[in-house]
């Protein structure tokens, strides 16, 4: 008799415990915009990995009930962009493996959602900042640096469906750049022989 009451009441208590947390997890799933093929590339094998220089892994910082929480992302920000930079490496046209003649990384020097909360008001502004280092083998070396900026205004307090939105926009903006831009693509062209 004693194990019917005890085992539903503590199954009770840990529910309530755990309702009582608040989530700290941002889901991060920008749109990943990929290039057109260019039929005259050729078959080259690039590398491709990444690095986060960022001295904190939250993407934002942000004060509930008193309580100063940090929100992280739902998955490793260095992998997303470097899935994001494979699929516009593979969509031009190269191939990529782990000895390539061009290896290209993707760094992330800052990312991260600023969000100012008033009584009646929130500000979110989310900075994006990467940078492509392609270094081939022949000891060619190329930076390209990309940033982008969002900011979005509510009332009363942000929650944290608006923080997502914001650093998703400013993410999509950002992979949407690296697709447009050229210069990763005619560096590899001009240096994957070696």
């Amino acid at each position: 008799m004693f194990q019917r009451i005890l085992f539903p009441l503590l199954a009770l208590f840990i529910l309530a415990g755990c309702s009582n947390r608040p989530n700290t997890t941002l889901n991060i799933n920008p749109t990943m915009n990929v290039p057109q093929q260019d039929p005259s590339l050729m078959g080259a094998t690039i590398s491709i990995t990444s690095a986060d220089l960022r001295q904190d892994s939250a993407l934002a910082k942000v004060n509930r009930e008193g309580q100063m929480l940090s929100l992280t992302p739902s998955r490793d920000m260095r992998f997303l962009l470097q899935e994001a930079l494979e699929k516009q490496i593979r969509a031009r046209g190269y191939m990529v493996g782990p000895e390539g003649s061009v290896n290209v990384q993707v760094v992330i020097n800052n990312l991260f959602a600023d969000v100012q909360e008033g009584d009646l008001r929130y500000n979110i502004t989310t900075k994006a900042d990467i940078s492509i280092i392609c270094q081939a083998k022949n000891g060619s070396q190329q930076t390209k640096n990309f940033r982008s900026t969002h900011n979005t205004k509510g009332a009363f307090r942000a929650t944290n469906k608006n923080i997502e939105n914001v650093i998703n926009d400013a993410l999509t903006d950002l992979i949407n750049e690296m697709s447009q831009d050229t210069s990763i693509s005619d560096f590899i062209r001009q240096n994957a022989r070696g």
